[in-house]
């Protein structure tokens, strides 16, 4: 019965509550990052960091690629 109390409660509340106002977005100063092109490269990595990479399922390559981005980017700000 508390249950039941509970819904009802939750689906009359968000009957009366008022929906979000809409905002005006500012896109004049956006500049749109275009993604750098890609090299092929034949690179010798570890077995085991391999297959982790790839037992994550499709896009192994991309991730790869993100986790050497950020460590690059990390080291630049370091300077």
């Amino acid at each position: 019965m508390a249950r039941a109390t509970a819904r009802q409660s939750v689906k009359s509340k968000a009957k009366q509550a008022k929906p979000p106002a809409k905002r005006q977005t500012d896109w004049a100063g956006v500049k749109v990052a275009w993604p750098q092109p890609k090299q092929a490269i034949s690179l010798r990595i570890d077995q085991d960091i391999l297959a982790w990479f790839r037992d994550r399922g499709p896009g192994y390559q991309t991730r790869m690629n993100a986790v050497l981005r950020a460590f690059v980017d990390a080291q630049q700000r370091k300077r």
